[in-house]
């Protein structure tokens, strides 16, 4: 692929909506008024949430600023494969668009989209690349990924990065937020997947980790070009959120990382809850809870029996 093709490549979004609507109208809005060329990006909502009509009913009423295709996922399948939806249309859409994963409760700055595309027609060779994040309040919440298969440690915020917003230049890193993260299909030999198993994070380190072994370039922009209101959706089942990402952190440990990261890992959630038990109940019960589905899931492994079904919390049983 040229070098200068990437100013002209599609961008297709891809945003993932569980009973969150307004964000999700609110971010196609915003995005089709602010982009200079409208004209060559698209939308992809992918429905977790079956029961809610209220987007099926908006894109079929409304003057919309982009085209948007909504696609049913039947049931909450979580973030990594609803998104899988969206990547395997694109796919099969267009082979050398570009997909855009985008969180609904996150806001693109003015000239974001921009700034990407000059970033991947500075190196053809990037694959994956991701912006950087900052919170509501300004502090910048991801500014590059690294991750130590020793330690278990997967690292996102780093004060000394440099974040200014010229010149457009792009930073190593080893894994992408799932909020803002970027694939160039045209480089890539398949279609990018998540791994079904994470239901609720960790699968953005994994898919980054994967395809970071497979000698893809993965990239960070260094500006900052996205906003984003952290857990503002999951943070309303807090149990449920601490007992999938507890489970989605120890099975990336024990895909990517050493034993003995995962060991300390391991100590470490089935102790650490008993400091906060009493002032946070529910995330030391999400956090034990967590722990007990990854055991659970070793010992059906061990009996080599089919991979178990996610755990039952509000998130996997309320669409």
């Amino acid at each position: 692929m040229g070098r200068t093709s990437a100013a002209r490549l599609p961008i297709h979004f891809i945003t993932v909506n569980y009973h969150c609507g307004d964000f999700i109208r609110g971010l196609i809005e915003a995005i089709g008024s602010s982009a200079d060329d409208p004209e060559s990006l698209r939308f992809v909502v992918v429905n977790n949430s079956p029961a809610d009509r209220s987007l099926r009913e908006w894109i079929d009423t409304s003057s919309l600023p982009l085209p948007v295709r909504l696609i049913e996922a039947g049931a909450n399948l979580g973030f990594g494969s609803g998104c899988n939806l969206g990547l395997r249309h694109v796919w099969q859409t267009d082979r050398q668009a570009v997909a855009w994963l985008i969180n609904p409760d996150a806001r693109l700055d003015e000239g974001a989209i921009t700034y990407v595309r000059q970033c991947l027609r500075d190196d053809d060779l990037i694959a994956l690349l991701g912006t950087r994040i900052r919170d509501p309040r300004g502090t910048v919440w991801f500014s590059h990924g690294s991750f130590n298969r020793w330690t278990g440690q997967l690292g996102h915020r780093f004060p000394g990065d440099d974040c200014r917003p010229l010149p457009v230049r792009t930073w190593p890193t080893r894994w992408i937020s799932g909020c803002s993260m970027i694939f160039r299909l045209g480089v890539l030999r398949d279609c990018p997947q998540f791994d079904p198993r994470y239901f609720l994070d960790y699968e953005d380190a994994d898919i980054s980790e994967r395809h970071h072994r497979l000698g893809y370039r993965l990239r960070v922009t260094q500006a900052v070009l996205v906003e984003h209101q952290v857990s503002a959706i999951t943070q309303r089942a807090p149990r449920a959120k601490y007992q999938h990402a507890t489970f989605s952190k120890l099975y990336f440990l024990h895909r990517h990382a050493t034993p003995l990261a995962l060991l300390l890992n391991l100590l470490y959630y089935a102790v650490r809850p008993l400091s906060f038990c009493l002032s946070d109940p529910e995330r030391a019960r999400g956090r034990w809870w967590g722990l007990g589905d990854y055991l659970r899931w070793c010992w059906w492994r061990l009996l080599r029996r089919p991979d178990p079904p996610h755990p039952r919390t509000s998130f996997t049983v309320s669409s």
